[in-house]
């Protein structure tokens, strides 16, 4: 085998592996374009069928809201507040993005989207821990006074009871500006085409 031979076969051995690992690559690439696609399409309709709660959801939190005024305002207007109307809000679940789409998936989707559910994977956790204080406070101060239904409050139990109406406006806020996140992330999950 001459010089050239050699040279020859290294060169088409090289440029064979080379394709061989552009190939793969690019089959990788596909992959995870299908899966990504596929999985933004589930979140896409997940959403939509989402889109509609939110008014509801926001009417339910007005009557608890309506009913603690009402209860806090006993002295002055003399209306009971709807005692069934008086609960606490639970937060069971906030969508997460999976790591992997946030890794190895981040080629596939568009830097507008992925910022979004970037900010969304970071509120999520803030909101289930509010969700959860709220609930506690609740729990614990709130809800023997609306078992006892007691119309005239210590100052103590108004304490209470005007604590939670702060925490519970708080949580609102956040639940809100959390559902916004997910709007945006349906209308951008639209406008891209999954």
């Amino acid at each position: 085998m001459s010089f050239g031979d050699a040279v020859l076969t290294f060169v088409s051995v090289f440029v064979a592996a080379l394709l061989a690992f552009y190939l793969e690559g690019l089959r990788e690439r596909r992959a995870t374009d299908g899966w990504v696609r596929d999985y933004l399409g589930f979140w896409r309709s997940r959403l939509e069928t989402t889109r509609n709660e939110q008014a509801g959801n926001d009417e339910a939190l007005q009557r608890i809201d309506d009913a603690l005024g009402r209860w806090l305002d006993l002295g002055s207007s003399g209306v009971e507040p709807v005692w069934a109307d008086l609960d606490a809000v639970n937060v069971n679940s906030a969508i997460t993005f999976t790591p992997l789409l946030l890794s190895s998936g981040v080629s596939a989707v568009p830097p507008d989207l992925l910022r979004l559910m970037f900010t969304a994977d970071a509120t999520a956790p803030a909101l289930l821990r509010r969700a959860e204080a709220a609930a506690r406070l609740f729990d614990a101060h709130v809800l023997p006074l609306v078992l006892g239904r007691l119309t005239w409050l210590s100052p103590e139990q108004r304490h209470a009871v005007e604590r939670y109406r702060t925490e519970f406006a708080g949580l609102r806020a956040q639940m809100n500006a959390y559902l916004d996140q997910l709007s945006q992330i349906r209308d951008e999950l639209v406008r891209a085409g999954f």
